[in-house]
């Protein structure tokens, strides 16, 4: 089984996603960190979301055999509330809350099982270039608010990206607390409800050429009034060009519309980490 890897950081100071490669026991992660609405750093500098998705590595690097993908990401959503708790966070404010979206997979030699929460994807791609995904953006729905906000501000006159976050900030206030709630969206935050917003399950690997893990910064973002790609448009040239190519051109793409006004996003460049799994 070969593989490729890459994890960079997007506009902010520091990459708060991270990744897990387990060959030996073939268990695969992407995992994006989530801040805190409260800013928060600790005495290395380390914001909330780059402390939850080292945490939820390590966890998944140090798995066993016996344990579950699901009850493995509720067993690190209990470590990271602990953690939180030694940090003097206030867990019951959810603006404070450290968080990680994480997508896992365990690769069996006649199936794989996967566990998933928030938006981090995993796709299955046939020998055929079908590309199944196996899991669902949990917070599309919600963005998709925030979007239509995002274009009613360019449509408006506003040029500059400071201007159309200011303009949206109320939703995303609003859409973080939807953490782990009915109508919301599932994250690993320390939030015992945690549990029953996780996706899993198992699937046969007939036919399967390559499995896709990305964290949303990989994402090819909608073009502005356009319509939004479909995942082929994102998972076919990553399997096809190789991973790093994909992400040279996407980088490009973001740089030259860095005010996000051809492109809707929150940010000029988010964290990218991603896995591909050639499977033989």
């Amino acid at each position: 089984m070969k593989l490729e890897c890459l994890s960079i950081k997007g506009s902010s100071n520091i990459n708060e996603d991270a990744y897990v490669i387990h060959q030996a026991k073939r268990v695969f992660a992407v995992v994006d960190g989530v801040s805190s609405l409260v800013p928060y750093e600790d005495e290395a500098g380390q914001t909330g979301g780059a402390i939850a998705a080292e945490l939820v590595r390590r966890h998944l690097e140090e798995l066993s055999d016996e344990v579950g993908l699901q009850d493995a990401l509720v067993m690190a959503n209990e470590r990271l509330r602990d953690r939180m708790s030694k940090s003097q966070i206030d867990l019951t404010k959810k603006e404070a809350l450290w968080g990680a979206a994480c997508a896992v997979v365990r690769v069996g030699d006649a199936h794989l099982e996967y566990a998933q929460t928030g938006d981090c994807m995993i796709f299955a791609v046939y020998a055929d270039d079908t590309v199944r995904p196996l899991t669902y953006p949990q917070v599309s729905h919600l963005e998709s608010t925030a979007f239509a906000k995002w274009e009613e501000g360019i449509a408006q006159g506003l040029q500059t990206r400071t201007e159309l976050l200011g303009q949206c900030m109320d939703i995303l206030i609003h859409n973080r607390y939807q953490a782990n709630a009915p109508g919301g969206y599932g994250v690993l935050n320390g939030d015992a409800a945690c549990r029953d917003f996780i996706e899993y399950g198992r699937i046969n690997r007939i036919e399967i050429k390559a499995l896709v893990l990305l964290t949303d910064g990989l994402f090819l973002p909608r073009p502005c009034g356009g319509v939004e790609p479909n995942w082929a448009e994102t998972v076919l040239p990553i399997v096809h060009k190789g991973l790093q190519r994909y992400t040279d051109d996407l980088l490009t793409l973001e740089n030259s519309d860095p005010e996000c006004t051809a492109f809707v996003r929150f940010k000029k460049s988010d964290d990218k980490t991603g896995i591909v799994l050639y499977l033989e």
